[in-house]
């Protein structure tokens, strides 16, 4: 079995291959097993994590230890032309019109196509040499106008944000989150998949937030209960409270608790402006980068064994937002807008 053993001068090499944007992908994954295999990394491992097999692996390194670097950031790749050329054309716009789930579903699709039987890796590498990637999808909100959304965004919120940045108001986005206990799972690098317990009970903590564009200020009412119109008020009088004198805009969605005369009234007293984004306009709520945020940072790939650890994580981390997590706001309470697709301009 081939032992590397890489001076601190060659992993330094390596690293700033590896940063390098002139260095190919195809480079970079054998510099990568490299760096691994000095970690220790199973070389059954190695070869999963990157989608190779162990000869592969150890081809890599012995290649590395006969050549160095620059042997392996030569590239020595050589593609023949695939017997479906001809066809590709046809298979994107196949692809293009109803995309495939699975690199199964891709060979079967090509097979139905141009009558060539394809392996699976075939098929990826093919998905892949016609540009397609593995992408998640996105929901977009059925009832929503992508004209009405950029008219918004340009005559309404875009003004008021260039307003708060000169200092002559304060823009709040306002939403709800409805925390459940539970079992937040995601995508982790691991060895081997991890299982992660799950509470029993659903009880659902709730956080009524308003995050702030200019200083990225957070300010939050939590609850065991339900937010409503009650709830709006309170968040609204401790704004007031705390930012007395200034221009506020609210920024919100038409939730019935949230458009209630009750709310209105009082912030029409409290002379605070409510700017209600169109139907179906969740792209428009920044507030929602901070509750993905919160999932992300406190409860995802997380376990808690009882409510009361629950909500004390949560309390912990929208307490932090105000302090030493503040530049997380920063970088995320921009006004990079997610537009949906097709409006008409």
């Amino acid at each position: 079995m081939v032992r590397l053993s890489l001076t601190q001068t060659e992993l330094k090499d390596i690293t700033e291959a590896l940063d390098d944007p002139s260095v190919e992908e195809r480079a970079k994954r054998k510099l990568l097993a490299v760096r691994m295999h000095v970690l220790n990394v199973p070389h059954s491992a190695i070869a999963q994590i990157l989608d190779i097999t162990d000869d592969t692996v150890t081809n890599y390194l012995k290649r590395y230890q006969a050549e160095g670097l620059a042997g392996l950031l030569e590239d020595r790749f050589f593609q023949p032309t695939s017997k479906v050329a001809p066809f590709f054309e046809t298979i994107r716009k196949s692809l293009a019109e109803e995309p495939v789930a699975s690199a199964k579903e891709g060979a079967a699709r090509i097979e139905k196509l141009t009558g060539i039987l394809l392996s699976e890796t075939q098929a990826r590498r093919i998905m892949k040499q016609l540009g397609l990637e593995y992408r998640k999808t996105a929901a977009v909100p059925g009832g929503a106008d992508p004209q009405l959304q950029l008219d918004f965004l340009t005559h309404e919120l875009l003004p008021r944000l260039e307003e708060a940045q000169m200092e002559k108001r304060r823009v709040f986005f306002v939403d709800a989150a409805h925390f459940v206990l539970g079992a937040f799972v995601g995508m982790i690098w691991c060895f081997a998949r991890i299982f992660i317990r799950s509470a029993s009970g659903r009880r659902r903590y709730s956080v009524l937030g308003a995050v702030e564009t200019r200083d990225h200020d957070f300010v939050s009412i939590q609850t065991d209960g339900s937010v409503n119109a009650g709830t709006v008020c309170e968040l609204i009088r401790k704004l007031d409270a705390r930012y007395p004198g200034e221009e506020l805009t609210l920024v919100m969605d038409n939730a019935r608790y949230q458009y209630n005369a009750q709310v209105q009234e009082l912030a029409k007293s409290l002379n605070i402006e409510l700017l209600y984004l169109p139907a179906y306009s969740p792209n428009l709520n920044l507030i929602e980068r901070v509750w993905k945020l919160v999932k992300s940072k406190c409860l995802r790939n997380k376990y808690y064994e009882d409510f009361d650890a629950f909500r004390s994580a949560i309390d912990t981390f929208l307490i932090s937002l105000r302090g030493r997590n503040r530049d997380l706001l920063r970088s995320l309470i921009t006004d990079n807008f997610q537009c949906l697709p097709n409006p008409k301009i």
